[in-house]
């Protein structure tokens, strides 16, 4: 009986990527713990533990709606079955998953502001260029999503959680030493931190946005949590920087991580050596950008 319950508790494992019938979910298990997000909606957030018997008790988080139920693994581990209900209802729904499928794949997702600000003025996008010339790399997933406020940044923070495989995400948008600037207005440097929490799958965060790096956005993302990847960066820029400069900038060190292999502090490295205005010293006809790159 002992031996059965060590075993049933050994196989008993949550942690993975899951579509489920409320929306792709990440689980992470640390012994008993279980911790989570899943994009029904918005980033919606579940945490649990797993008995002794093997089910996983919990409770979720909405945003306007909050509850409990219970998850049980099927034998090979491969999907659960469960029920749920809200905060004063009486009847119980199921709630069912399985592993989602597919083969890691590396990721690059460009969020974007809009940057025209009237009828007056053409539309054009930072993104988009990257989006073109990224494109031509093989094994390269690349999604280009536009962003109008913090409830857009959170939502497609949590969706991207849930992909397999590393995700190198790129903000470009107006920003100054406070945060990136949106049409809804500035979005802090906790505010950022917070939605990439469940991402932890990220290998980077760029931001193609001028100042942030003289604030304490970095900061905040890197002292955010402890178990960062290895090699895991983020970076930017501490200067107005110019919109032709940094679109050399960025060609160059995203290729040489995507393309070439290297990690974005090797990057940096060979990007600093090669380009000179890309760090604090100007030329003759460029002012230096002051791109930074911070690692926990």
């Amino acid at each position: 009986m002992i031996f059965s319950l060590i075993a049933l508790l050994a196989t008993a494992n949550f942690s993975g990527t899951w579509e489920t019938t409320y929306g792709d979910m990440v689980l992470e298990q640390n012994g008993t713990s279980v911790t989570g997000w899943y994009s029904y909606g918005t980033m919606s957030t579940i945490e649990g533990t797993v008995t002794q018997g093997g089910k996983m008790m919990f409770t979720y988080d909405e945003g306007t709606a909050a509850g409990r139920g219970w998850f049980v693994l099927s034998e090979n581990g491969t999907s659960f079955s469960g029920e749920w209900r809200a905060e004063g209802a009486q009847g119980w729904s199921d709630w069912e998953g399985h592993r989602a499928d597919g083969e890691p794949s590396t990721w690059v997702l460009i969020l974007e502001a809009e940057w025209q600000e009237s009828m007056r003025e053409n539309e054009y996008s930072f993104g988009e260029m990257l989006d073109a010339w990224l494109g031509r790399l093989e094994g390269i997933e690349i999604r280009h999503r536009f962003i109008h406020d913090l409830d857009d940044v959170r939502n497609f923070c949590a969706e991207a959680a849930v992909l397999s495989g590393d995700v190198y995400l790129i903000f470009a948008s107006h920003g100054t030493t406070a945060g990136i600037a949106l049409n809804s207005g500035t979005v802090s440097a906790r505010d950022l931190a917070e939605a990439l929490l469940p991402m932890t799958n990220l290998q980077l965060v760029h931001f193609s946005c001028c100042e942030i790096m003289a604030g304490g956005t970095d900061e905040a993302i890197i002292n955010s949590r402890s178990n960062w990847h290895d090699d895991f960066a983020v970076s930017g820029y501490t200067t107005s920087v110019d919109w032709g400069g940094s679109a050399i900038i960025e060609f160059y060190y995203l290729n040489q991580i995507l393309e070439n292999g290297l990690t974005p502090v090797e990057a940096a490295r060979a990007l600093e050596s090669d380009i000179g205005f890309s760090g604090a010293s100007s030329t003759p006809w460029m002012d230096g950008a002051g791109f930074e790159i911070q690692t926990p």
